[in-house]
């Protein structure tokens, strides 16, 4: 139940409320009492705190000691409430029940599926610690934020301005572009693991990678039958012709890969009336490469040409008085 802290001056019997001290300062005023001036036709709704008044008003009613009536009752309906003791003082207990269900503006907002890690917390029972935003930096002994602009990292990777080539390392390779690029490569990474807890969470399935070749086991570093048609579908794909020019092996399927839907989608009436007025919009303001006035030539000498196949198909048709075909003059 919700707590409404209202701390009294009185320990018992009916509740007035206190004297105020700046009324005492400014010259002895009395304070009101604690009963309203008017009979009680409120309607109240405890749980939110709220009263309703649905009665009209007459003419000429002072507004402002009507709805200090009004808040008086609410208050004295509030103080007639259980109470119990806190350490910050008394408080009323507000009732669980309801007299009004407020609207809400959205609707009520749909349970997030769990992801695998939130999965993982729950059957170990760990909880999620809030670690603090700043951290200190040792290298330029200041406290910068943990992540993002001038954070303790970016100062960390700075400080890195020469590499050691080891033993094992190549001499004429660019250390520092290949920290970027597995930079980029976790970045990769960690945005298909987003992408799979997204379609696992509305029930799909989503294959991050190939299965890798075990080390070992009763397999013997199989890869299986789902993983061998996986590695067989992407190598199909994987030259620069994606596999137009590409050799077939004897038994090698070929429907692995998915099939390509070749047309135009059904587009809605409104849709292509809209995509229609852009672009004759785009024609006739002169915007862009088109030039309405070229545009304009070609569309006559179109209509031209139209008319004069139409007029040759007419007159090859014709024939004399004689019954033949028409020939011309010697």
């Amino acid at each position: 139940s919700s707590d409404l802290h209202l701390i009294s001056a009185h320990s018992g019997g009916p509740i007035q409320r206190p004297r105020r001290m700046a009324d005492a300062a400014d010259g002895g005023v009395a304070a009101k009492p604690a009963t309203a001036s008017r009979e009680d036709n409120l309607t109240y709704d405890l749980k939110n705190m709220a009263a309703y008044d649905m009665s009209p008003m007459s003419v000429g009613t002072d507004l402002a000691a009507y709805s200090r009536d009004s808040v008086q009752l609410l208050i004295n309906k509030l103080f007639g409430l259980p109470r119990k003791t806190l350490d910050e003082g008394t408080a009323v207990v507000l009732p669980t029940e309801e007299v009004f269900r407020l609207p809400r503006t959205k609707p009520v907002p749909k349970e997030k599926p769990k992801t695998r890690w939130e999965k993982f917390m729950e059957e170990r029972n760990m909880k999620k610690r809030k670690r603090s935003r700043l951290v200190w930096d040792e290298i330029e002994e200041d406290w910068k934020p943990r992540w993002g602009y001038k954070s303790a990292k970016k100062s960390q990777e700075n400080a890195k301005w020469f590499h050691e080539v080891g033993q094992h390392e190549n001499p004429s390779e660019n250390p520092f572009d290949k920290a970027s690029a597995e930079k980029r490569l976790l970045k990769a990474r960690q945005k298909m693991r987003e992408v799979r807890n997204k379609v696992e969470a509305a029930g799909g399935k989503l294959r991050a990678s190939v299965p890798d070749l075990p080390s070992g086991g009763a397999k013997g570093g199989q890869r299986g039958k789902d993983g061998l048609r996986e590695a067989i579908k992407r190598a199909q794909v994987s030259s620069a012709s994606f596999g137009k020019f590409d050799r077939i092996a004897p038994n090698e399927a070929t429907n692995l890969q998915p099939k390509q839907k070749k047309g135009v989608a059904p587009v809605s009436g409104g849709l292509e009336k809209e995509r229609y007025l852009k672009a004759a919009t785009r024609v006739l303001s002169g915007d862009g490469p088109i030039d309405k006035n070229k545009a304009a030539k070609v569309g006559v000498s179109q209509d031209m040409n139209a008319k004069a196949r139409a007029r040759g198909a007419q007159g090859s048709k014709r024939r004399s008085k004689q019954g033949g075909k028409r020939h011309g003059r010697r």
